[in-house]
């Protein structure tokens, strides 16, 4: 009578689960380090040479440089694309039974098995990073001051697969050594790569304040 009454109630506990597709966990860390601070540095060059190997750098390089204004020796970078390159988010842990990914949750596409309304569907997350960085080159003396300010804004979309209208739309907005944080809890900061960029076009000898 036992082993009658253990079965029946197995076989109506799969009736109702069994048949349920499994849908892997998610967990988050967050970055470990602290957001890239601003940076600046002592050229021993004279101001217009050191503006014209950042903009030959970063043309070289194939950024887009908006706002150049020689005369007062400031530029624009723009960047709009995958932010993995310049900001960090973290990690995305997912468990699926025996089996464990970590995804960099700074990566412009992912996808996930989510549970809705009863039913596993996937959801498909859309990361895009539309930075400005400000470049200001000062004079000292016979020598310059270069100068960084980035402003990073993250938009986030989550939609279920094949479907365009998105479930969950967020932007966040931060500055160079700062961070924000999105709704879900996945927290952002720059990665100074950004700013990278100009302070490789100075020579080597330069004194950087980073």
């Amino acid at each position: 009578m036992r082993t009658r009454m253990s079965l029946a109630a197995l076989t109506i506990a799969c009736l109702g689960g069994c048949g349920a597709p499994r849908t892997p966990e998610l967990d988050y860390l967050p970055p470990s380090g602290e957001p890239a601070s601003d940076r600046s540095a002592f050229v021993k060059q004279r101001p217009w040479l050191v503006w014209g190997n950042i903009v030959d750098h970063l043309q070289q390089q194939g950024h887009r440089l908006a706002e150049l204004d020689e005369e007062a020796g400031e530029l624009v970078v723009l960047y709009s694309g995958d932010p993995e390159p310049y900001v960090d988010c973290g990690w995305i842990i997912t468990y699926d039974e025996d089996d464990l990914e970590r995804l960099p949750a700074a990566s412009s596409e992912a996808s996930f098995r989510r549970r809705r309304d009863g039913r596993a569907v996937t959801l498909e997350r859309d990361l895009r990073l539309d930075a400005r960085m400000t470049v200001q080159v000062e004079g000292a003396g016979e020598d310059a001051i270069v100068r960084t300010d980035g402003n990073y804004v993250l938009t986030k979309t989550i939609a279920p697969e094949d479907v365009e209208q998105p479930l969950h739309a967020q932007t966040v907005n931060f500055r160079t050594g700062e961070s924000a944080t999105f709704s879900s809890g996945t927290t952002c900061q720059p990665t100074g790569e950004l700013e990278r960029l100009v302070f490789d076009a100075l020579p080597p000898v330069s004194l950087a304040d980073r």
